[in-house]
């Protein structure tokens, strides 16, 4: 039998069915271009969608089979691998009910399917995003519709994160507007089973879970201006989440997107998705349980450059509230093959383009920029609230301006640096409390893999620029050692003042500048790639 596109299909014989457990048909279908450059398929009727599990849109069927053109297999034998995957892991199971929990188990695909059927371009809202944790229980609570976006946010107007997260998702130009949510705590999946059939229905449950007062003022519809509401019916647990909008709607001005009103439209119950925007999923997906503390926790970063504007971009995605960056200079042209920035932050202030960017990127963070010296931005502050100082200027004065304003206000500082080619880097961890120089001339030197001539350092006439060789590949390596200390130190895990580095072989240093004599200590990477070594600092 043809199908379009030119597809062939073969129906396939069916037992006979359990009440309720019954469809009309299946067929194999052999797609055109099969079996070179396509593979075969069973499909359903799609009037089962949502009635029977891994059946998806169009009806095709969500199983294992045909291995496709690469499993060096013939034609036939792979049509009679997906005949056998049908009958033996598909409908004897459905026949038997083993697939009945299976709605349960893949419960957001399926809503998502739902979604997607339900969906026009004249719905007003798009999405729902959560910022919080769920509620212990029911309860109907602020929300904020973000525009032009359509994005309900489940937070009142004034919430930061609410306010960063529409900057993030939608730039300058953006509009609040208030809606309000029955904020509904469940412990169960939803299937399509359990879904609300209708708005009576919906009602009913809802009516069931608020209390008195919230139902009325959930169902009252109009704000204390006289206006209609936009409500959501938000039903959630801490790993997934189902939105209903309800009926009755403001009037919404869908712009360019779509020609014409949605009036008639505002009658209906919309299913909506629901994404989690909190810092415990978006950072660490509920599984780094620091994530709480880092959210409250201020780091400032001394050295934006190839090395400290990579690490602020890890110390944003890891979950860090605030960050401040502080850095005079700007970037040229011959900064972009190893900086966080590109070209068209060229001329212009380094902290200034990463801060926008981590603020852009990240709404759980908030960066800072300072485009100052160190020095100068330490005559008016001290670090009195700040939790972690990072100097990653390789600067001998800004190391000792550091160390002097640490005597005040007492804060872990993290010094991070790496030698030249990355033939080695470096992250000296001083905990609360502890020195850099206890009286000492500056042992920054002295704690390297080895003594490196003069001639490594490269001069550019005429600027007073000096740099050393190296690819942003091969600093990878340094950002990767930096931040993983910096995160160790904020997190409260380094007791002890320590000098944690990462060095390269004897072959690397050799093809680098010929002739280098390696310290002892850097010696246990000479038979390796690159070695990691934890020594104490006096």
């Amino acid at each position: 039998m043809q199908r379009k596109n030119g597809a062939t299909a073969y129906r396939l014989p069916l037992p006979d069915f359990p009440p309720g457990r019954e469809f009309d048909w299946a067929e194999v279908v052999l797609p055109k271009g099969f079996p070179d450059s396509a593979t075969a398929r069973i499909f359903l009727p799609p009037g089962v969608i949502l009635k029977i599990p891994h059946v998806e849109e169009g009806g095709a069927l969500c199983i294992d089979g045909d291995p496709g053109p690469s499993a060096n297999c013939s034609p036939e034998n792979r049509i009679l691998h997906l005949i056998d995957h049908f009958y033996e892991r598909f409908l004897n199971p459905w026949l038997r009910g083993d697939l009945d929990g299976e709605f349960a188990k893949e419960s957001l695909n399926y809503w998502a399917l739902f979604v997607d059927r339900m969906s026009s371009a004249r719905r007003p809202i798009v999405s729902v995003a959560t910022v919080d944790g769920c509620p212990r229980i029911a309860c109907v609570r602020e929300a904020t519709l973000l525009s032009p976006k359509q994005l309900i946010v489940v937070a009142d107007l004034n919430d930061s994160l609410t306010r960063r997260l529409g900057r993030s998702i939608s730039g300058e130009g953006l509009q609040f507007t208030r809606a309000i949510v029955a904020d509904i705590p469940i412990r169960e999946s939803l299937t399509p089973q359990t879904w609300p059939r209708n708005y009576q229905a919906l009602l009913a449950l809802l009516q069931a879970r608020l209390d008195a007062g919230d139902f009325q003022r959930f169902t009252t519809r109009i704000s204390r201006r006289g206006r209609p509401l936009y409500r959501l019916a938000l039903f959630r647990n801490e790993w997934f989440g189902y939105a209903y909008l309800m009926p009755d709607w403001p009037a919404t001005r869908l712009g360019k997107r779509v020609k014409g009103n949605v009036a008639f439209e505002r009658k209906k119950m919309l299913p909506l998705p629901v994404r989690r925007w909190d810092p415990a999923w978006t950072v660490g997906r509920d599984q780094i349980s620091a994530v709480e503390s880092r959210q409250k926790s201020h780091v400032v970063i001394f050295g934006i450059g190839a090395l400290g504007s990579f690490v602020a971009d890890h110390l944003a995605k890891a979950g860090v509230g605030k960050i401040t960056l502080v850095d005079p200079e700007i970037l040229e042209s011959e900064n972009i093959g190893r900086h966080f920035l590109g070209a068209h932050w060229v001329r212009r202030n380094k902290v200034e383009g990463v801060a926008a960017t981590l603020n852009q990127s990240y709404p759980t963070t908030q960066a800072e920029p300072v485009s100052k010296r160190a020095q100068d931005w330490l005559q008016y502050n001290t670090f009195a609230e700040a939790d972690l100082v990072l100097d990653l200027t390789g600067d001998r004065d800004v190391r000792w301006a550091i160390d002097r304003a640490r005597q005040d206000c007492a804060c872990a500082l993290l010094i991070g640096w790496l030698e030249p080619f990355v033939a080695a880097a470096h992250a000296c961890l001083l905990p609360a409390g502890s020195n850099w120089y206890n009286s000492a001339p500056d042992s920054l030197e002295r704690l390297q893999a080895t003594e490196w001539p003069k001639e490594v350092t490269q001069q550019v006439p005429g600027c007073s620029s000096r740099f050393q060789s190296y690819t942003a590949s091969a600093a990878a390596y340094a950002v990767a050692l930096v931040s993983e200390q910096a995160l160790r130190l904020l997190d409260g895990k380094v007791n002890k003042s320590c000098v944690v580095s990462w060095v390269r072989g004897q072959q690397y240093f050799d093809e680098q500048w010929p002739g280098l004599v390696i310290r002892d200590w850097a010696k246990l990477g000479s038979e390796l790639d690159g070695a990691t070594s934890t020594r104490t600092y006096p």
